[in-house]
């Protein structure tokens, strides 16, 4: 009799217990994030879209097929709780995470983007994107950043090198679930380095204004000109303080140097200059560079031609590079 008791109670138990989460659909975590195991590919993101609460759903929808239709082939993945878009051979770009008020946008490279998105990080390089509910979701600006995102060096798993991999991989796992303060978090140093933390445009920005005489004038008047050639431009902040623009790779850099501006093409060597503008490193089989000084003007047309040329040699060395 004691033994069919025993017995009776462990069903009993075994009866009231809860069902597996899976036998009632997603489970959602802290601000009705949805909980999805991770997986590699489109169907776990979908699986994530599909769980998302409320207007989040279609709004997932949206930038799903946004993402999908600005860069085709992305790569996809669902990682803490957070789908991933990534470009095969540079890592993931993009995260996405549900809170209870908005959906964020993780830019891991935000930083270096044009417009740079309006919400910081404890990280340096990484920028956020809020949406709400009632947001009108500017495509066309979503689409120039994701564009830009994808030619910059992501966050690529296995790997252990590098400042990029390290802070994004925190950024990526730690960050996505925590909500961020739209003001910016000032770094311990920043009264001894005012321009720590700051965007790559921003420190742009910063040295032309800094420079107070024509150097700065000539050299706010070559960026001018490159962001009119190519609006899909990112800027980026190398070499302890070198402007450079880069699209499918680095293509030019321009350094103001005591009586003059030079702007260095990486590959100069290999573009047509009909109208003789490179003055500069003309020996060499890589680069070429033109050296501005004091009082000369700028043929902004034949300039322009020149950043078209680089601009079409990078993207049509990265497609030879794509072909099978």
């Amino acid at each position: 009799m004691a033994k069919q008791n025993r017995q009776v109670q462990r069903q009993s138990k075994s009866s009231s217990r809860k069902p597996k989460a899976d036998a009632k659909g997603p489970v959602l975590l802290s601000g009705g994030n949805p909980q999805i195991a991770k997986g590699y590919g489109d169907a776990p993101v979908q699986a994530y879209i599909a769980a998302m609460p409320g207007w989040k759903r279609d709004a997932g929808r949206r930038l799903d097929v946004l993402i999908e239709r600005t860069l085709p082939g992305v790569q996809k993945a669902v990682k803490w709780n957070s789908p991933l878009y990534g470009v095969e051979g540079q890592g993931w770009f993009l995260g996405i995470h549900c809170f209870a008020k908005y959906i964020k946008l993780a830019f891991f490279r935000g930083a270096s983007l044009r417009p740079v998105p309006p919400v910081e990080s404890k990280d340096e390089h990484t920028r956020y994107f809020h949406i709400h509910e009632d947001d009108q979701i500017d495509e066309p600006k979503l689409a120039r950043w994701i564009r830009q995102a994808s030619k910059l060096p992501g966050w690529q798993e296995g790997s252990s090198s590098g400042d990029t991999s390290k802070k994004s991989a925190t950024v990526a796992k730690k960050t996505a679930a925590r909500p961020v303060a739209a003001k910016a978090v000032k770094p311990n140093n920043a009264a001894d380095k005012p321009s720590a933390g700051l965007a790559a445009s921003e420190r742009i920005d910063k040295k032309i204004a800094d420079l107070g005489d024509w150097r700065g004038e000539r050299l706010a008047q070559i960026r001018r000109l490159i962001h009119e050639v190519d609006p899909d431009v990112v800027e980026e902040w190398k070499w302890m303080g070198s402007p450079v623009w880069s699209h499918d790779g680095m293509y030019a850099l321009a350094n103001p140097h005591k009586g003059k501006v030079k702007l260095t093409f990486f590959h100069g060597a290999k573009l047509s200059d009909p109208r003789k503008l490179f003055n500069a490193g003309l020996e060499g089989n890589t680069w070429r560079a033109i050296d501005f000084r004091e009082g000369d003007a700028i043929d902004e047309p034949a300039l322009k031609a020149l950043l078209r040329a680089a601009v079409a040699y990078n993207t049509g060395t990265r497609y030879q590079r794509a072909r099978p």
